[in-house]
C-alpha cells in the first residue's frame, strides 16, 4: 500500500508558501465562508473555522475537541472529547472519547454519549459525528456499530452493527453514506474489501456504491446536490456518482505523492474539495484543496494540519 501511495502526484506548495507553476493560487477563487476543522498545529487538538481562501483560523469552538460539525443553524457543535481519566491497560492507560455538545459559543457543555468500553483490549470511544440536516440527530460510531441519537439525548439506535463507518447524512436527510468492510473471495482465498454504501433512513434498507473495493474507513461527503460522494481510498481520492457508480479518480494529475489523506468535504457550491494529507517526500501535514470535477488545481490551504469535516457558505 505504502508503494500504491508512493506514486500518487500533489501539486505542493514549496517552503516560502507560494504555489507550483500549473496551481491555481487560492487567492484567486471566490471563497464561501469557512471550513470546519480539527486543527493540531498547537499539539493539542481544537475545533476551529477555517478562512477557506487563507487558510487562516478564523474562529475556535473548542480545544481538545475533534471530528467536529455545527449543527445546521449553526447555534451549535457536536464533537468528540478525549476523557483524562486514566483506563488501566496492561501496557498503561486508555482514555474514553465521549461525543460532546455545546453552544457554539462554548457555553452549556456536555457530555452526549459517553465513550463505550469495546469488547476488544482498545480504549472505550465514540468517534465521527455528523448532525442530520433538520437538526434533530446526530448519526456516530461506537464499538456497536452505527448509531444515531436524537440531539437532546433521547432515542439512541443502533443502526448497523459493527462493519459500518463513519456515517455522513445526505444533504436532504433521506439517506447516511457510510464505508462498510464486506469479505469477498478471490484466488487465494478470502480478502476483506471496503466500499461506500447508502442507509436509506426511513426503511434502513442498504445498497452498495463504489465497487472497486480501495475504500478506507472514513468519513466520506455528499456534493451539495446530492448526487456525488467523496471518500478516501488506498490511492488518494475518488468522488462516485450515486446513482449510476461513476468514479472519477482524482489523484491522476498530481505530481507529489501524498499518504493518510482523511477528511475530504465539497465546497458548498460543489466544485472544489478540502482535505487533510501528509507529503510522503518531507512528511509535513498539510490541508490542501482541489477541483472536485477532475482532481486539477490542487493546492495547500493550510501548511499546518488541520482535518476538514465540513465546508458551510454560512
Amino acid at each position: 500500500m505504502l508503494f500504491m501511495r508512493a506514486v500518487l502526484a500533489v501539486g505542493i506548495v514549496a517552503a516560502a508558501g507560494l504555489p507550483m507553476a500549473g496551481t491555481a493560487a487560492a487567492e484567486q477563487r471566490p471563497a464561501p465562508s469557512r471550513i470546519i476543522a480539527t486543527d493540531y498545529s498547537s499539539g493539542t487538538p481544537a475545533l476551529v473555522s477555517l478562512n477557506p481562501v487563507s487558510g487562516d483560523v478564523i474562529e475556535t469552538f473548542a480545544q481538545n475537541a475533534e471530528e467536529g460539525v455545527l449543527s445546521p443553524k449553526g447555534s451549535a457543535v457536536a464533537y468528540i472529547q478525549r476523557d483524562n481519566t486514566c483506563i488501566p491497560q496492561t501496557e498503561g492507560c486508555m482514555y474514553a472519547r465521549h461525543l460532546v455538545v455545546a453552544e457554539a459559543d462554548g457555553e452549556d457543555q456536555h457530555i452526549l454519549v459517553r465513550g463505550i468500553a469495546p469488547e476488544t483490549n482498545h480504549a472505550p470511544y465514540v468517534m465521527h459525528p455528523d448532525w442530520s440536516p433538520d437538526g434533530k440527530r446526530i448519526v456516530y460510531n461506537s464499538p456497536r456499530g452505527m448509531e444515531w441519537i436524537n440531539s437532546d439525548g433521547t432515542g439512541q439506535e443502533v443502526l448497523m452493527a459493527a462493519g459500518g463507518v463513519a456515517g455522513t447524512f445526505s444533504p436532504d436527510g433521506k439517506s447516511i453514506a457510510f464505508v462498510k468492510t464486506t469479505p469477498y473471495e478471490t484466488t487465494d482465498g478470502w480478502e476483506d474489501g471496503r466500499e461506500v454504501w447508502v442507509m436509506d433512513t426511513a426503511t434502513r434498507q442498504v445498497h452498495q456504491i463504489s465497487t472497486a473495493r480501495n475504500a478506507l474507513s472514513e468519513p466520506v461527503d455528499w456534493s451539495p446536490d446530492g448526487q456525488r460522494i467523496v471518500y478516501t481510498t488506498e490511492n488518494g481520492l475518488s468522488v462516485v456518482d450515486v446513482t449510476t457508480g461513476a468514479v472519477v479518480q482524482l489523484q491522476s494529475g498530481w505530481t507529489d505523492p501524498l499518504s493518510n489523506l482523511q477528511g475530504p468535504v465539497f465546497s458548498p457550491d460543489g466544485t472544489r474539495i478540502a482535505f487533510s494529507a501528509r507529503n510522503f517526500v518531507d512528511q509535513t501535514h498539510s490541508t490542501y484543496v482541489v477541483d472536485a470535477t477532475d482532481g486539477k488545481n490542487l493546492q495547500v490551504l493550510r501548511s499546518q494540519g488541520a482535518t476538514p469535516t465540513d465546508w458551510l457558505n454560512k
